[in-house]
C-alpha cells in the first residue's frame, strides 16, 4: 500500500493523493475521482468499442480495478494517464475476445472539445453533391478505423479524440514516442486512403449518371 501512499511526496496531482486515501481505507475518498474522470473513461471506451452500453460497463469495470489496485500503483505523472492505460488494456481486451469485432460507430467529439478535422464527421453544406460526398468520406473513415488494429485504433483515439501528447499516449500504452508517432502515422495513412477512395467512388457514381 505504500506506493499510492507516496503521492503527496512522489506526484503534483491531487488525484494521487485521494487514491492514497483509499488505500488507506479512506473509501469515500474515491467518490470524487469518480466524478472526475468516469465520462471521460466512457468517451474512451465508447470509441474504442463502439458501443455506448457496453462502453458503460467497461468504465465501471476500469473504475474498480483502479479501486482495487489503489494501495498498489506507484503514482507517476498524471492519475488519468493511469486510468486511461487500464481503460484501453481492458477494452482491447474485450476486442480480443471478439472473434470478428463489428462495425462501430465513432462519435463526434464532444460539446467544447475539438476534434480532428480529418475525423469529423460531414457538415451541412449548400450543395447537395458535396453533403454526399462528405457523408460517404465520414462512412468510410469509420470502417477504416473498424479495421484498423486494436493498437493503432488506441494511439488513433487517445491523440486525435482525447489530444494525448505522444508522451502521455506512450506513458498509457507502455510504449515508446516513436512507437506512438509510427502507429498514428499508419493509422493516419490507412483512413486517408478509405477518405480517398470514398471520395472517388461518389466521383465515379457521378461520371455514370452523367
Amino acid at each position: 500500500m505504500g506506493g499510492a501512499r507516496g503521492a503527496e511526496a512522489g506526484s503534483r496531482d491531487p488525484d494521487w493523493e485521494l487514491l492514497a486515501r483509499v488505500a488507506a481505507g479512506e473509501v469515500d475518498a474515491f467518490g470524487p475521482l469518480v466524478e472526475s474522470h468516469q465520462e471521460r473513461l466512457i468517451r474512451v471506451c465508447d470509441r474504442l468499442l463502439g458501443d455506448r452500453e457496453e462502453a458503460r460497463d467497461a468504465a465501471q469495470e476500469v473504475l474498480l480495478k483502479a479501486f482495487r489496485h489503489a494501495g498498489r500503483v506507484e503514482p507517476r505523472g498524471q492519475l488519468s494517464t493511469w486510468l486511461y492505460r487500464i481503460a484501453v488494456n481492458h477494452c482491447l481486451n474485450r476486442l480480443r475476445r471478439r472473434r470478428i469485432v463489428r462495425f462501430f460507430s465513432l462519435s463526434a467529439p464532444p460539446a467544447g472539445e475539438e476534434g480532428s478535422a480529418e475525423l469529423d464527421p460531414a457538415s451541412e453544406e449548400p450543395s447537395p453533391e458535396r453533403q454526399l460526398e462528405q457523408r460517404q468520406r465520414w462512412r468510410a473513415t469509420r470502417r477504416a478505423i473498424a479495421r484498423l488494429p486494436p493498437g493503432q485504433r488506441a494511439v488513433l483515439v487517445l491523440a486525435k479524440f482525447e489530444g494525448l501528447s505522444y508522451r502521455r499516449i506512450a506513458e498509457a500504452l507502455s510504449i515508446t514516442e516513436g512507437a506512438v508517432e509510427s502507429r498514428l502515422v499508419r493509422a493516419m495513412r490507412h483512413l486517408e486512403e478509405a477518405q480517398d477512395a470514398a471520395v472517388r467512388g461518389v466521383s465515379e457514381s457521378r461520371g455514370e449518371r452523367g
